[in-house]
């Protein structure tokens, strides 16, 4: 399996087409690896995220205000390091946002979902340039890990010395690459070097010429680069802030270490994998709940991975409460669980659901039966996977024969479950 970095929006409108082309990648073989919302993001924790992938695939809509600044720097980020690149685009997005040379196909808000040979036939294109087994880093270093600081003489030797504690607390070596030391061209040798390093904090304010050749070097290796300034040079107008040099004081010894700090929790930040279907949907529903797309607390982005890969919080390991993003499906079933005093065995639902599923096949005469009994077993099947709110999902698919069934073999927690499901 092929982990993809998949680039996408996180607005309302745009879940659906996420959620769409993930499933067609899940199909052809990929595991998509996102980075959920969170309240602050920096260049060097997307650059660890598409180191660890195999390949880009971006979904870019069509915004008010134009296609997503994010979206299009991620994009920018794969074709600097020449990692294959597969971007969706909408029908109405214009060609000059796309990069020349870019595999891109073209998709339509309205008919996207009957567009699905022509997207697996994309995604397949996208495939072969990948190959069929995950292909192993060609030189591995067997050092520790370790990070370079580029340009610290632009700022006092306590801060630095602030910046090595932070790292060699976390386990790193430390290099600060001395350019009065080196003379260009770089040995081959310095380069390997630069380019296996796990990271590179860098002051890029340096008016060395050593020192801002080595951090195009490592920005065109791909090694995530955390930047600082301790000057307010103009933003690049194109790139979202939160991609460009944070700004240290150099006078602050104790906030720019903190600041800093905060820059490299961001980095070793991990992606979310999404594994299974039930994971890609569960992604998709936080990404529906989000109710202002741009403005994230601290802990949305955990919250958003302990929503989706352990579900709603359980109770005893089978009582299930709501979970902060819930959406408007799980509401009959919390209500369920609080008029049933806070709590609900799901193993014996499923239990009884068996039961009565056995009950209506000897009882079934009419189509109309067995598609009951149909939402009867998929509401069996959730129920022993411990998914409450899709057990009622699949039970308001039911209906008075059902709950007749039901009251007549007397499972009690399903025929209470029918009703509330289906508002009997």
């Amino acid at each position: 399996m092929h982990p993809i970095y998949v680039a996408h929006g996180y607005r309302d409108r745009e879940a659906k087409y996420f959620n769409f082309f993930a499933s067609l990648m899940k199909k052809s073989g990929f595991i998509p690896s996102i980075d959920p919302p969170s309240g602050d993001v920096n260049s060097a924790k997307l650059e660890r995220h598409l180191n660890f992938t195999d390949g880009l695939v971006a979904i870019l809509t069509n915004r008010d205000e134009g296609p997503s600044l994010h979206i299009l720097y991620e994009i920018s980020m794969a074709v600097r390091c020449k990692k294959p690149v597969l971007v969706f685009v909408e029908h109405d997005v214009e060609n000059r946002f796309v990069p020349v040379g870019v595999m891109i196909k073209r998709f339509s808000s309205q008919s996207f979902i009957r567009e699905t040979p022509d997207h697996m036939h994309a995604i397949k294109r996208f495939r072969g340039y990948i190959g069929e087994s995950q292909i192993a880093n060609y030189q591995i270093s067997e050092k520790q890990k370790y990070c370079v600081l580029i340009g610290t003489k632009t700022i006092k030797p306590e801060l630095t010395d602030g910046i090595k504690r932070v790292l060699i607390n976390r386990g790193y070596s430390v290099e600060v690459f001395d350019e009065n030391k080196r003379i260009l061209p770089l040995t081959g040798e310095t380069h390997s070097h630069l380019r296996e390093s796990d990271l590179a904090i860098a002051l890029v304010n340096s008016k060395s010429s050593i020192d801002n050749y080595v951090i195009g070097a490592v920005q065109a290796t791909l090694t995530p680069t955390i930047t600082l300034s301790t000057k307010k040079y103009p933003l690049i107008g194109n790139i979202p802030w939160e991609y460009q040099r944070r700004i240290i004081t150099n006078k602050d010894c104790d906030k720019d270490v903190d600041d800093v700090t905060k820059q490299i929790n961001l980095f070793e930040e991990d992606p979310l994998d999404l594994y299974s279907q039930d994971y890609l949907d569960k992604y998709t529903d936080c990404l529906s709940d989000i109710d202002t797309p741009g403005e994230y607390s601290d802990d949305t982005r955990t919250t958003i991975i302990n929503e989706v890969t352990m579900g709603d919080k359980y109770e005893a390991g089978q009582v299930a409460a709501q979970g902060k993003y819930a959406k408007a499906k799980n509401v009959v079933f919390n209500q369920f669980v609080q008029n049933n005093g806070g709590q609900i065995d799901l193993n014996e639902l499923a239990s009884q659901l068996e039961k009565l599923r056995v009950s209506m096949n000897d009882e079934a005469t009419t189509p109309e039966n067995f598609i009951e009994i149909g939402a009867v077993a998929d509401a069996e099947v959730q129920s022993k996977g411990g998914d409450g709110p899709k057990v009622f999902e699949a039970l308001s698919k039911t209906g008075k024969w059902s709950m007749g069934v039901a009251e007549k073999i007397g499972v009690g927690l399903a025929t209470a479950a029918i009703k509330s499901a289906t508002g009997i």
